[in-house]
């Protein structure tokens, strides 16, 4: 697939969903829903949707539905109980509140005035910063981990546990590098139920301990994209990945879980020195 083609089959697929949510306010437009009309896997869909529009999926819906619903109580006479079932919302209360916090007004004070709101829009895209990106091939890959729930910026809990128990096992200092797997979208899913595992590569012919968990890693072509600096860096680099690097590559999605591999020791290292590469996987 050429750059100018892949660009246009991302926006494509977005486009696609954008109409599909516009047509069905009051249908299922859960994230697993509206992957599956873009046609991509439930973690790159949030992403290149967040890259496409600046703004993620959650929000989108969010935004539509109300402008819709603004549109509905100016003109028209139907109750706020059927606006608010044709829009999306579960209940009625719910929706009043969502109105006037968007608004700034209820509903009826709208209808009562009748004036439309100017339309809430999504937010201007900015510049992304640069990061060097490449093709790279790696094979079939095994890991020690230690599985983390809740907010990504506390997984140093979970690194420190694994730490802990290879070290303990004697395999530490033979080990590395350590890998993030972040299996949700922080944009898209409630803090408290994010998963990951904490992990780390061990040397040839180790096993992984029982009190760990053992992770395969599929091999294959991946897109990897390179931070310098502190992990603050990395939702930018993360933006980049999906905004500029994958399009331009001319590289297509495929099945697998982006990671994050970390090429320095951060216990060791400098935060403006740290070198993490963000790996996607791409056909």
């Amino acid at each position: 697939m050429d750059l100018n083609a892949n660009r246009t089959d991302h926006a494509d697929r977005i486009a696609r969903t954008i109409r599909h949510i516009d047509a069905h306010l009051d249908g299922d437009l859960g994230l697993d829903a509206l992957a599956d009309v873009a046609a991509l896997s439930r973690f790159h869909f949030s992403r290149v949707f967040r890259a496409q529009t600046g703004e993620g999926v959650a929000e989108a819906v969010r935004r539509i539905r109300l402008n819709r619903a603004a549109l509905m109580v100016a003109y028209t006479a139907e109750p706020m109980t059927v606006i608010a079932r044709r829009c999306g919302f579960g209940h009625v209360g719910s929706f009043e509140r969502a109105f006037a916090a968007a608004f700034g007004g209820t509903p009826r004070q709208l209808r009562a005035r009748r004036h439309l709101p100017p339309p809430l829009l999504p937010p201007a895209k900015g510049d992304f910063a640069m990061f060097p990106s490449e093709i790279r091939t790696a094979p079939d890959t095994t890991l020690a981990g230690v599985a983390h729930r809740g907010p990504y910026q506390e997984i140093g809990a979970a690194f420190e546990t694994l730490m802990k128990t290879l070290d303990k096992a004697g395999l530490w200092k033979t080990s590395g590098p350590s890998f993030g797997i972040y299996y949700d979208d922080p944009s898209e899913t409630p803090v408290a139920e994010l998963r990951a595992h904490a992990a780390q590569k061990l040397a040839e012919g180790d096993k992984v301990p029982e009190a760990l968990d053992r992770i395969d890693l599929p091999g294959g072509r991946f897109l990897v994209v390179t931070c310098k600096g502190p992990f603050s860096k990395l939702p930018e680099a993360w933006a980049f990945t999906y905004a500029r690097a994958l399009p331009e590559s001319g590289c297509d999605f495929r099945d697998g879980i982006p990671f994050e591999r970390y090429v320095s020791n951060s216990w060791e290292t400098k935060p403006e020195d740290r070198i993490t590469e963000i790996w996607v996987p791409v056909a």
